[in-house]
């Protein structure tokens, strides 16, 4: 199966690249752009790279689909598979919406200076988010897979009953991990290479325990984020979008229930259920970026109240974009060694 799968890999990796390279110049002429503004002089960049990282993550699983059929089936659940491509593309879908409607505000006479600082308004409303991103749970909840309980270090196993399983805890579960991710977010590369981490934490561990559905799922992921480091990374060429971010948070989501890896997941997504919380202090309003400095340093919109894990860094005014970025993916790399640790 291991020749099948880097094959697809490859196939996600390059269909990533293809279809991003191609795409650049069609969202120009859309209009679906914005600025990027932590940068001194704010370049107008295309949005929505999550429509060329979707498109390589459906092209590599179908690569390695027809090797399910025409070459190996040995311990693949094609089930399981097909359950989160279908999960995810149905979210990116949303996301694209959101970007659209908050791309067309941006371009708007209603955009405002303030400073050096450029704030848009746009896209769906906060009621309208979370409601919709419930689209990504119905696939899960129609194919789940495991039993209806989650074991967690040092507290044991926590049982629920099926039906609270499948339809709130499930739910709940797809929704806030499609939001979440959306929220840590504003700095190239940010979400993309935390998300990253933890996407190699879940192969390793995946490899650990011989769950081949969470090999094959985590590998192609990996492939279609390695590929849009060349877009999204600091200086990004694109901007993400919620259509990224909406992306990686079901795919995060839909693998770990699909693959019952759900408390190792839990423990890898420590930094966004902070970030939730600090983002409900400001009723979900506040913003994740800084305003550029003479020296290329970021400073918090917000002074020294802290409304997210990167106003911990930007409240200093001491530190540089791609500064924060690096200790955010550091951060991650300390809670994946950390899962690894305890689930070993």
């Amino acid at each position: 199966m291991l020749l099948e799968l880097f094959i697809a890999s490859m196939v996600a990796f390059f269909s990533t690249l293809l279809v991003g390279l191609f795409l650049r110049n069609i969202l120009y002429s859309a209009g679906l752009f914005a600025r990027d503004i932590n940068k001194r002089n704010k370049p107008l960049l295309p949005t929505s790279g999550g429509i060329a990282v979707a498109a390589g993550f459906f092209i590599g699983m179908m690569a390695f689909v027809f090797s399910y059929n025409f070459i190996v089936s040995s311990g693949v659940n094609l089930l399981i598979l097909l359950t989160v491509l279908l999960s995810t593309l149905s979210v990116t879908f949303v996301g694209l919406l959101d970007d659209l409607l908050g791309g067309r505000v941006r371009l708007s006479s209603s955009i405002k200076g303030i400073g050096n600082y450029v704030r848009a308004n746009g896209g769906l409303k906060q009621w309208q988010k979370p409601l919709l991103t419930l689209v990504a749970a119905i696939p899960v909840m129609a194919i789940h897979f495991g039993p209806p309980a989650v074991t967690l270090p040092l507290v044991g196993t926590i049982f629920f009953g099926q039906i609270i399983y499948t339809f709130i805890v499930i739910p709940i579960a797809m929704i806030f991990s499609s939001n979440v991710f959306n929220m840590l977010e504003g700095l190239n590369g940010l979400s993309l290479q935390m998300s990253l981490v933890a996407f190699i934490a879940i192969l390793i561990f995946a490899y650990h325990t011989g769950d081949v559905n969470a090999i094959v799922l985590s590998s192609i992921f990996i492939s279609t984020l390695v590929a849009y480091l060349y877009f999204g990374a600091y200086p990004a060429k694109f901007l993400p979008g919620d259509s990224l971010t909406y992306f990686i948070g079901a795919g995060f989501a839909s693998l770990a229930i699909m693959t019952n890896i759900k408390a190792f997941a839990l423990v890898l997504i420590i930094p966004w259920i902070a970030e939730f919380f600090l983002k409900a202090r400001a009723h979900f309003h506040a913003h994740s970026w800084g305003i550029i400095q003479r020296d290329g340093t970021l400073k918090s919109l917000y002074g020294n109240r802290v409304y997210s894990l990167t106003h911990l860094f930007l409240r200093t005014g001491k530190f540089k974009e791609w500064q924060i970025v690096l200790f955010f993916t550091l951060i991650e790399v300390f809670f994946s060694a950390l899962a690894l640790a305890l689930f070993w």
